[in-house]
């Protein structure tokens, strides 16, 4: 990154790079937990008696979570810290785990579908991944001088 290069953003490209960041994470837990139930060969959330809207309502609030935090991220890095925020990165990953599993004790599941699952586990390093990236964009539109990606069809043709 150049010392001295710092571009401003505008509130709309940090919000569409938090949308961005929940996407991926959306992504990123449909694919994990759809690979972990084909090799355990179990569901994340297969308790008698546990309403059918409590597992996708804990998500909902983590994913709000991970918006919250991303958001406070970009905040602390468009004040001048070229680092990421390791707090956050790290609240956010413990706290997916610990929402997670608090969320799901009392909506009724039971231990191995919280404390000890698989699929909690994986929550963790899902959402510093998806902070980090969200960091890791931020900061190169911030903090350099590169133009904005493109496809090749973008791309100005150059005679020569």
């Amino acid at each position: 990154m150049s010392e001295g290069v710092r571009r401003s953003v505008t509130r709309g490209y940090a919000g569409a790079l938090t949308a961005a960041a929940v996407i991926v994470a959306v992504a990123l837990v449909v694919a994990v937990w759809g690979l972990l139930s084909l090799a355990l060969g179990r569901d994340p959330v297969s308790s008698d008696g546990v309403p059918v809207w409590a597992a996708p309502l804990i998500l909902a609030v983590l994913l709000g979570v991970l918006a919250w935090g991303v958001w406070r991220q970009a905040i602390v890095l468009l004040r001048g810290r070229r680092a990421p925020a390791w707090g956050i990165v790290v609240s956010l990953a413990g706290g997916a785990y610990l929402l997670w599993c608090l969320g799901g004790v009392l909506a009724g599941l039971s231990v191995e579908e919280t404390w000890t699952s698989p699929f909690a586990a994986v929550l963790a390093p899902i959402w510093a991944l998806a902070s980090l990236l969200f960091w890791a964009v931020l900061a190169r539109r911030v903090y350099t001088d590169r133009p904005p990606p493109r496809w090749p069809w973008e791309r100005d043709e150059e005679d020569g």
